[in-house]
């Protein structure tokens, strides 16, 4: 059964957490969490073991505060991977709330291999062969898991890798993971503009994997989704969505020393990018070059690296380091954001405030807000509204902005199900907010 994707217009801020699993204590969250709510990030790249889970309150409160956890694992690429932990950490994850997983990483890349499995034939079969299981029972859960990102070019090129395996996951009719594909991409530069290669192989149909020439480009930089969307859609007649990493950096950090130069660069990449997912509208750099915000399709766009700690090698690439700015550009983001969320937050209340005062648009009395989930509303809850249904005539449905013109708003008996932004939004609003007991009753909040 193929699940909800969302592709459209959504936060896409995005960011990897620290790159180790040390930093997952409530004295973290405390720290990091208003800075992450600061730079308003929609979207977190975790790492986890896989045997042991990243604990319930720190996903929970993330996913509270309308932040997307990914889980990235990085598992080896070989025959004999111990799965008994990891299922069991899957079925724990899809519980407590978590949509996306990534499994590998760059199984394209010759380093991701042990030397003997490499060098023999048919790489790519041998990748799904590890690849379609865990994807399966991940799906089983309830969760998705995403394609791993591939090396940009890389020793097996990284599109005709991808055809490849798209091809082959057609060929052996795995459709239930096709119809629920996500795909992620390294969003490198490697020294090119944001703008190199836009449009894919459409505007530059010279270039074929391993060959790029002279006055074409090729899908080795920050749009590189627009090549990996082409080949999804060549091969699967549907748009696929694609969750961008690294977004930004000149090249693999790991892969070679980024001089000062780079690290400059780097900076301004991330800027203009950042100005481009919060704006969601073109804007114009040096050389009367214009930037276009991201498609729908690309679900989020992570840069690297939220913080580290004072002398690790990734350091240079961290946005705090400790709990220190790195670069001003960080805080000069979150001074310009707070001031445009007070600007966009006093039009809202004034037009809504309009609307309330309107006895033309506002005539809705009671309203019964349902938590806006991907899989709906179970039966239980359901059964819960029954009453309220069949004894007034009562307005049901998922959006916050028809339940603020309502004078009472009657939420689900979980209140876990409502972020807080959203209980203070109908608090702002002076809605009487009520709330559904397990016995069919409500109380006032």
């Amino acid at each position: 059964m193929e699940k909800d994707q969302d592709m459209s217009v959504n936060n896409q801020f995005g960011i990897h957490y620290f790159l180790d699993t040390l930093h997952y204590r409530q004295e973290d969250l405390k720290i990091w969490l208003p800075v992450l709510k600061d730079l308003r990030i929609g979207w977190i790249v975790l790492r986890s073991e896989k045997n042991r889970a990243i604990p319930e309150d720190f996903l929970k409160l993330l996913l509270k505060e309308g932040i997307t956890p990914i889980i990235e694992f990085n598992l080896p690429l070989r025959s004999n991977i111990g799965t008994r932990d990891l299922k069991i950490l899957l079925q724990v994850y899809a519980k407590w709330g978590v949509k996306y997983c990534v499994f590998f990483d760059r199984p394209n890349q010759k380093d991701s291999w042990s030397d003997n499995n490499w060098a023999q034939n048919d790489l790519v079969d041998r990748f799904l062969d590890q690849y379609i299981p865990l994807a399966k029972f991940a799906l089983d859960e309830g969760l998705l898991p995403v394609f791993p990102p591939l090396e940009p070019g890389g020793n097996y090129w990284d599109t005709a890798f991808l055809r490849s395996c798209i091809k082959s996951l057609v060929r052996r009719e795995q459709n239930q993971i096709l119809e629920n594909l996500v795909l992620s991409a390294y969003a490198y530069t490697h020294h090119h503009d944001l703008n190199w290669g836009k449009g894919g192989p459409e505007i530059w149909p010279q270039s074929k994997p391993y060959i790029t020439p002279q006055g074409s480009q090729d899908q080795k930089g920050f749009r590189i989704f627009d090549w990996y969307e082409a080949i999804s859609h060549a091969l699967l007649q549907k748009e696929v969505p694609i969750i961008l990493f690294a977004s930004g950096l000149v090249n693999n950090p790991f892969q070679t020393k980024t001089t000062n130069e780079e690290i400059k660069k780097n900076w301004f990449n991330q800027k203009l990018i950042s100005l481009l997912l919060h704006t969601q509208q073109s804007i114009d750099v040096e050389n009367e070059v214009s930037l276009d915000p991201l498609p729908p399709t690309v679900l989020a766009c992570n840069f690297w690296l939220l913080a580290s700690e004072k002398g690790q090698p990734e350091a240079q690439h961290a946005w705090y380091v400790e709990t220190n700015h790195q670069n001003p550009f960080i805080k000069e983001m979150i001074e310009t954001l707070k001031q445009e969320q007070k600007q966009v937050q006093t039009a809202f209340e004034k037009q809504k405030k309009s609307r309330r005062s309107d006895p033309k648009q506002c005539l809705i009395k009671h309203y019964v807000l349902l938590p806006d989930q991907e899989y709906g509303i179970s039966d239980w809850d359901f059964d819960q509204i029954k009453p309220l249904i069949n004894k007034s005539r009562v307005t049901v449905g998922f959006s916050i902005d028809e339940a603020i013109l309502s004078k009472k708003v009657t939420l689900l008996s979980d209140q876990n199900y409502y972020s807080n932004e959203t209980i203070r939004i109908l608090k702002k609003f002076d809605c009487k907010i009520e709330q559904l007991q397990k016995d069919g009753t409500s109380i006032a909040t």
